[in-house]
Parts: structure tokens; C-alpha cells; sequence
């Protein structure tokens, strides 16, 4: 069928539409292409970048310094460099074919596993230690080994880099460096266990020796050396830091109060008070008052408020002395105040209340009193809580010597005079003698004998007075026709001599006992056997 000139037309449009549309895919095409072509070009670029990259990686890695090696995820190596083949002593193909845990020491396995598998989780991305590897000769060496993870670039596959470094010679040092210090820090040990040992005896000794001073001198104000004092120095040392009521017996003179001042000096209370009440001395119509105070007008004579003895110890110590002369009338007051630790004044209402420690002494025998119903027995046992005896003199004859030299230095201090000299005649004097009065009679015999002393040597001569006590005697100035007869001291001592031993040859030589010769001289017979060694007087035959 001819075609027509519309027909035509129409042809030549679609043709010219079709021309345009493939001009524009022709543009787009050559646009896409040079775009492709520049990135080909980068990622040649890249790749040229990557290839120099891993090369000098390869050159860096197989020319390192320290040993290093590639290794997968189950840790079997596949790339060795030549350092750490000439470290472990295998060709590079031996060791590629290899495990690490098989050139690692047995002993170091376990804690590389753990850090390995640690590694592989991803709970760590590195790890470094220290730890012995075994050479292909057996040699085992010490090494520091530093571990990473990495992924490749290109391939994105994991693997692991080791580098090592042979730290054998250090290790070597360090390792002698610590035998050494070892071996030093034994020697320092054992140097200073034997010093502390050396310490600690000289210690001990230096207590011993302390204590034994302490001992065999005096305790505070307590002299004596004697094993009875020695044991009223324990019971003190006990008691003290207590707050019991303590319970000293013992005669007059004996030194109660020096033991209850001694309590209360060792004692928590030693910054407060000590007061001391001697029971035996205060009226009976006064007892109250003093012991809890008054207010005034609470009797005749009380024109103002006064304080009780309690009241002023409070905080500290109360000696209350010869407590068994306290009137029965009074004794459950005063149980009230150990009991309760309340009192109230004479005349007044209010109950106050007091913190004291009571200690109580008495010459009296307080079981005896008790069973007399002259003493409470509940007071009685509130107060006997740690009973303490005082020895008499006449039972701790040994520190009789002890006793006079401190009392001689004393009152020398007090007289200003020269200190006397203490005979071995006159401690034998002094030890024969019963000493009824105890401590407080022997310082005022010393006193007694310094006063008349007319030069540096005492002399004690005693007689029985009514009371029982000491005299000595001042030597008399008689007249010369009095003076006729009377014997020298040598004369005296002679026929003394010769009583003795007249009164020993009557008794068969025989001491003890009512048929003794002691008892026949009317003496001890411990002073009779002193009397004899001074004298130097034997037994006929010895």
C-alpha cells in the first residue's frame, strides 16, 4: 500500500522521537560508564594500595625483630616469621603445620587456654603474658607474648596475630634477683626471729628483774619483801582495777590504811577522792552526819548545810576504818548506800544518789560479831567481798630490816641530821622483839631510838611497859658512889654468854618446847637461836 504524504509525516516524527529518546539513553549511558570507569579507577587505586600495604605488612612480618605468627580461630598457626623460626629452632613449614599449645610448657597451657578462648568469644580483643615455651631441642625459654585479634579487609575472615619476644636473659636476672632477695628475706626473717627471741628475753629478764626490784623493796608505799607481802602486793594488784568492796583485816599498827590507799591509787579512780573515816573515833549521835551530811536546823548545833563523808568521796574511794565499831543502829543505812548507791541528809527528804567504792578494815573479828548479832551479816558479806589480810610484824620478821631503813632515811630527812647506820646488832635487836604494836610501833621505836642516839649508831634496848609496848631506855648519869658494881657492856654481855648457855645445859641443849631453854630464858626460841650465832655459843661436841 503507497504511502501517503500524511502517512509519511507522521513516520518522519515518530522517527525523529525515537532519535531523541536514544540520544538521551546514549547521554546517560556514557554518564553511567565514565562514573563506572572512575570507580574501577579508585578501586584500582585502592587495590594498589592494599597490594603495597600488605606487602610492606609481609616485609614488616617476615623481617621483624620478634618473633611473630598468624594463626587461625582454633589456633593452629599458618604464617611464621623467620625470627620466631629461629626462637622455637623449626623450618617455617614444620611450624605452620603446628599448634600453639604445642611449643607452650605444660605448666602455662591452662592459663593461655582460658585467655585464648576468651579471645575467640570476643570477650576480650587482646591479651598479653608472660610464659615458658619449649624449643624444638627441648630447651625451655622464657618469652612475652602479645595477642590480638584481627579481621581482613578483604575478606572479612578472623584471625589472630602473636607477636613474642625471647625475655629469657631477663628473666634469668629477675628470677636470681628474686632467689637472692629470697634468700636475703630468709636470712632478715631468721635474723629478726632471733632478735625478737633476744627481745623478748631481755624483756622477760628486764620484768623479772623489774618485778624482783619491785619485789624485794616496796610496792608504792608498801614496803616489804617477804612472801606474805608479797602476796598482799597480788590481791592489791587483782582488786584494783575492780569495783569491789574490799575487806582488810589485820591488827593495829599493821598498815590496813597504806593497802586500801594503794587499791585506790592502782585503781580508775585514782584522779578522785580518797576519803578516809575512822569509825572508831565519831560519837555515836554524830554517825549519820558524818557518813550523809545534814541540812541546818536538822539538830541542835547544825547552823548550816554540811556534806557527808559519802557525798565527798563521790566519783573515788571511802576507807572506812575500824568499821566494826559502826553502831548497829546505822549498819543498814549505810548497806543501803553499798546496795543502792542512795542516802538521804540528816533532816532532809531528798534521796541523792553517790558512786563509791567502800573499802572497810577492822582489827576485829568480824565472824565473832556477827554470830553476836553486833554486826550485821548481809553488811558483813556486802563488805567481805575480796577480803584482804594484813600479816603482823612478828610473821614477816624479814622485813623488819627493810622497814627500819626506809623509816631511818625518813626521819633523817625530817630531823635534818646524818642518817644513822643500821648494825647487824641492832636488826638482830629488832627481829628478837614480838612487836605488838607491828609497823606503827617499829617507826616509833626508830624514832625514839634516833632522838637519843648520841652519835651515828642507834641502840634499842627494850622493856615491857604496862601497854605492852617498846621503851628505849636513855643511859642514866648516875653518881660515882651509885655507880659501884655496875657491870660494862663487855661485863654484861659475858654473863648473858653465860646464862645462855647455864639455861642450854640445864634443858639438855634442847630449844623448843615448855622444857626448852627458851622457855626457860622467857624469850622466842628463833630469838634464842639468833642469839646464840652472835654469841657463837655451840652445843658441846659440834
Amino acid at each position: 500500500m503507497p504511502h501517503t504524504r500524511d502517512s509519511l509525516k507522521v513516520l518522519e516524527n515518530k522517527c525523529r522521537l525515537l532519535e531523541g529518546q536514544c540520544s538521551e539513553y546514549v547521554d546517560a549511558l556514557k554518564e553511567a560508564n565514565l562514573s563506572l570507569e572512575e570507580r574501577v579507577s579508585q578501586l584500582r587505586i585502592s587495590e594498589n594500595s592494599i597490594r603495597e600495604s600488605e606487602s610492606k605488612f609481609r616485609k614488616i612480618f617476615k623481617h621483624a625483630p620478634f618473633g611473630a605468627s598468624i594463626n587461625d580461630l582454633k589456633g593452629n598457626v599458618r604464617l611464621a616469621n623467620r625470627a620466631l623460626c629461629r626462637m622455637m629452632g623449626y623450618p617455617e613449614e614444620e611450624l605452620k603445620r603446628m599448634h600453639f599449645s604445642q611449643i607452650t610448657h605444660p605448666d602455662d597451657q591452662d592459663t593461655n587456654q582460658v585467655l585464648f578462648k576468651k579471645l575467640i568469644s570476643n570477650e576480650i580483643d587482646h591479651y598479653s603474658m608472660e610464659k615458658r615455651y619449649i624449643r624444638k631441642s627441648g630447651e625451655i625459654f622464657w618469652a612475652s607474648l602479645a595477642v590480638i585479634l584481627v579481621k581482613d579487609s578483604r575478606t572479612g575472615e578472623k584471625m589472630i596475630i602473636a607477636m613474642i619476644e625471647d625475655v629469657s636473659k631477663q628473666k634469668k636476672i629477675e628470677l636470681e634477683l628474686k632467689a637472692h632477695r629470697d634468700h636475703l628475706e630468709t636470712i632478715v626473717a631468721e635474723r629478726t626471729s632471733e632478735i625478737q627471741l633476744l627481745k623478748d628475753r631481755l624483756q622477760a629478764e628486764n620484768i623479772l628483774l623489774k618485778q624482783e626490784l619491785a619485789d624485794s623493796l616496796q610496792y608504792g608505799t608498801i614496803i616489804g619483801q617477804s612472801q606474805l607481802m608479797k602476796n598482799i602486793i597480788s590481791q592489791i594488784e587483782l582488786v584494783s582495777p575492780t569495783k569491789s568492796s574490799v575487806l582488810i583485816q589485820g591488827e593495829s599498827g599493821t598498815g590496813k590504811e597504806l593497802v586500801a590507799r594503794e587499791i585506790h591509787v592502782h585503781s580508775s579512780r585514782r584522779s578522785a577522792a580518797f576519803i578516809r573515816v575512822n569509825c572508831a573515833a565519831i560519837p555515836k549521835e554524830l554517825y549519820e552526819s558524818e557518813f550523809f551530811g545534814h541540812v541546818k536546823g536538822a539538830f541542835t548545833g547544825a547552823v548550816k548545810d554540811r556534806i557527808g563523808r559519802f557525798e565527798a568521796a563521790n566519783g573515788g574511794t571511802i576507807f572506812l576504818d575500824e568499821v566494826g565499831d559502826i553502831p548497829l543502829s546505822l549498819q543498814s543505812k549505810l548497806l543501803r548506800v553499798l546496795q543502792e548507791g542512795e542516802y538521804e541528809r540528816l533532816g532532809e527528804e531528798t534521796t541523792r544518789k553517790v558512786d563509791v567504792r567502800v573499802i572497810a578494815a577492822t582489827n576485829k573479828n568480824l565472824t565473832d560479831e556477827v554470830k553476836q548479832k553486833r554486826f550485821r551479816d548481809d553488811l558483813f558479806y556486802r563488805l567481805n567481798v575480796f577480803p584482804i589480810h594484813v600479816p603482823p610484824l612478828r610473821d614477816r620478821i624479814g622485813d623488819i630490816p627493810l622497814l627500819a631503813s626506809h623509816f631511818i632515811v625518813k626521819l633523817s630527812k625530817e630531823m635534818n641530821r646524818p642518817k644513822p647506820e643500821l648494825t647487824q646488832a641492832n636488826i638482830m635487836d629488832l627481829q628478837s622483839y614480838d612487836w605488838p604494836g607491828n609497823v606503827r610501833e617499829l617507826e616509833n621505836a626508830v624514832e625514839r631510838a634516833m632522838i637519843l642516839s648520841r652519835s651515828k649508831r642507834l641502840s634499842f634496848n627494850f622493856t615491857i611497859e604496862a601497854e605492852g609496848g617498846p621503851v628505849t631506855k636513855e643511859p642514866q648519869q648516875l653518881p660515882a658512889a651509885e655507880a659501884q658494881g655496875i657491870l660494862s657492856i663487855h661485863d654484861f654481855q659475858q654473863l648473858e654468854r653465860e646464862n645462855m648457855i647455864r639455861a642450854l645445859t640445864h634443858c639438855k641443849w634442847k630449844i623448843y618446847n615448855k622444857d626448852g631453854a627458851a622457855s626457860l630464858l622467857g624469850i622466842k626460841p628463833t630469838t634464842l637461836i639468833e642469839r646464840m650465832k652472835r654469841m657463837n655459843i655451840k652445843k658441846p661436841g659440834k
